[in-house]
């Protein structure tokens, strides 16, 4: 399986730059509901329609958020196997995924044709 296909070999809905660049906020939206370990993740970034990431992107990115504080790991027993880190949102962490959905929002209301442009706020990046 490739970076770019999901578990029905279907490929991701949207361009690869994006995935790349939303990876982050994709992965704190996959952990919100409750902890999950990073195979987990992959299969819900893949039900999300960011296609099944390769360990190789999956992973740093999960160590960039947690060196953060965006989230939090912990070693779990495995059901019928090794023990495997398992992954929960921070409050630090809702607080960036909720500022990521409103300039996801933001920059989407602005691509609409009747939109006014909108002031960015200090610092507001993506």
């Amino acid at each position: 399986m490739t970076d770019r296909e999901s578990p029905g070999g279907s490929a991701p809905r949207w361009p690869a730059t994006w995935l790349r660049a939303l990876l982050p906020s994709a992965i704190l939206a996959c952990v919100e509901g409750a902890p999950l370990h990073g195979y987990e993740i992959g299969r819900a970034l893949g039900d999300r329609g960011f296609g099944i990431p390769k360990g190789g992107s999956l992973y740093p990115a999960l160590g960039q958020l947690e060196e953060a504080g965006a989230i939090a790991a912990e070693w779990q027993p495995g059901p019928s196997g090794p023990a495997r880190r398992q992954y929960t949102l921070t409050a630090a962490g809702r607080q960036q995924l909720a500022r990521d959905r409103a300039m996801l929002g933001a920059l989407s209301r602005s691509l609409d044709p009747g939109a006014a442009p909108a002031p960015a706020a200090e610092g507001e990046r993506l």
